[in-house]
């Protein structure tokens, strides 16, 4: 069974990181342009929040807010949920499907190693399932 160390690793570590005085356009422009559907926000290098696609719908377009005056620090999502690296992808859908998130921070003592979403534990699995076809 993979791991999240295993996704990581075939990923890559990058995560889209912003303070928490951004502003939601900011934001949704760093988003865009790394085609990745959520930003954590650091303050003194802890990880402080998330801020994905739904908070932009939910917290912001919904209720007509402008996304220029608005900062990130009110429209975060926070505690960030995270795994560590030795998660299995079986560990991480579970806590996707339960907490209904689509992204988890991947932290190991205390430092922000990377971020996955439920896609990628979903492409895993798939790729897994996959290989056990073939090997019959």
């Amino acid at each position: 069974m993979a791991t999240v160390e295993d996704i990581l690793m075939s990923k890559g570590p990058d995560i889209i990181v912003a303070d928490p005085s951004t502003t939601v356009h900011e934001a949704t422009v760093l988003m865009c342009e790394a085609n990745v559907g959520a930003v954590v926000i650091k303050e003194q290098n802890e990880a402080r929040g998330i801020f994905t696609e739904r908070d932009l719908l939910r917290r912001v377009v919904v209720p007509g807010r402008n996304p220029d005056q608005i900062e990130l620090r009110e429209v975060m999502t926070s505690p960030v949920r995270s795994v560590s690296l030795g998660a299995d992808v079986r560990e991480c859908r579970e806590i996707f499907t339960r907490e209904h998130l689509r992204h988890l921070a991947v932290v190991e003592e205390g430092a922000l190693l990377g971020m996955i979403s439920l896609r990628d534990v979903l492409a895993v699995e798939v790729a897994e399932d996959e290989q056990l076809l073939q090997d019959r």
